[in-house]
């Protein structure tokens, strides 16, 4: 049993080890640890130094890197797409830094852009899913949508696509009546808004994307889902289809949604080119070369994410 001379050894134990301890840090230990400490001090300034010096030469050559390809683009990408109209298809959120030099890069590269085309939220509104399918359904006509060709929820792209675009490069100046008609329906059911006034059929698509989110996991899912198929219509009917996204603040490894989403199909990966740096100056540039080499039958997935298969295209024989 345990009695009072027990604790009192106990006590008298716990004491006798906390004066060692203090004559011992007091004494001989005394000098070891406060050399430790201060090697060890001196050591995480030098790391932290080491740093930080790291950090702005990584800077240094990112700012370099963007002035350099801003200074070369209009050089490398001059004539690329002489010739070519393009349209551009923007998503939901997209950045409109990212749309505005796309278009500028495509003019610069010699493209006329036939068409801004942007999308409305009701496009992948999973509530609006019924709505748009009926809707599309009666302007396929217009269109000329191949009867039992597509599901219903692939209507709605088909119809965009056979409206703004002629199918080749030979694309005419203005859009037929029907086609016409047909983009007047998707305006007026609030899916898209389209500039100019008066379009130019084109024969290829940029699709600008940007974040997807609904209100479940689910719902995104099925968002993003709506956005790749339409990436496959538009590269369908015409002579090429990309999609480009911004770098991921923070991540640059990892692609935006849309563009990993293309990359991870099957079906589209192997039509669908993708590039996803296009708010970079480099990444504009691979955007034109990666179009051309959709007119020349090619395809590709490109920037500087972990998904990405290379930096850019091969060089095209020009």
């Amino acid at each position: 049993m345990i009695d009072f001379r027990y604790h009192l050894v106990s006590i008298v134990s716990i004491f006798l080890a906390l004066a060692v301890g203090i004559v011992l840090g007091a004494g001989p230990l005394k000098e070891d640890l406060g050399n430790t400490l201060t090697r060890e001090l001196t050591q995480l300034r030098q790391d932290k130094t080491g740093l930080r010096a790291d950090l702005t030469a990584a800077q240094r050559g990112i700012g370099a890197r963007d002035t350099w390809a801003e200074q070369v683009s209009p050089r490398v990408v001059a004539g690329t797409l002489t010739g070519k109209t393009v349209a551009v298809v923007v998503a939901p959120g997209a950045d409109g830094g990212v749309v505005k030099d796309t278009v500028a890069t495509l003019a610069a590269a010699g493209a006329k852009v036939g068409s801004t085309v942007t999308l409305s939220e009701a496009w992948v509104d999973p509530d609006k899913r019924t709505f748009r399918n009926n809707l599309a359904g009666q302007l396929a006509t217009l269109v000329k949508v191949p009867g039992g060709a597509s599901s219903p929820d692939q209507l709605p792209g088909a119809v965009l696509s056979r409206a703004i675009l002629a199918g080749s490069d030979a694309a005419t100046d203005r859009l037929t009546p029907e086609a016409g008609q047909a983009l007047d329906g998707l305006r007026t059911g609030g899916l898209v808004d389209v500039s100019p006034e008066q379009i130019t059929p084109s024969s290829s698509v940029v699709l600008v994307g940007g974040p997807v989110k609904g209100a479940t996991a689910e719902d995104t899912a099925s968002r993003v889902a709506d956005y790749v198929q339409l990436a496959r219509s538009l590269d369908s009917a015409g002579s090429g289809a990309l999609v480009v996204t911004p770098t991921t603040p923070g991540d640059p490894t990892t692609s935006g949604q849309l563009v990993a989403a293309v990359r991870q199909d099957g079906a589209a990966s192997k039509t669908v080119s993708t590039v996803d740096d296009a708010n970079l100056p480099m990444g504009l540039t691979t955007a034109v070369q990666a179009l051309a080499e959709q007119y020349a039958g090619g395809v590709g997935q490109y920037g500087l994410a972990g998904d990405a298969k290379a930096v850019l295209p091969e060089p095209a024989q020009r």
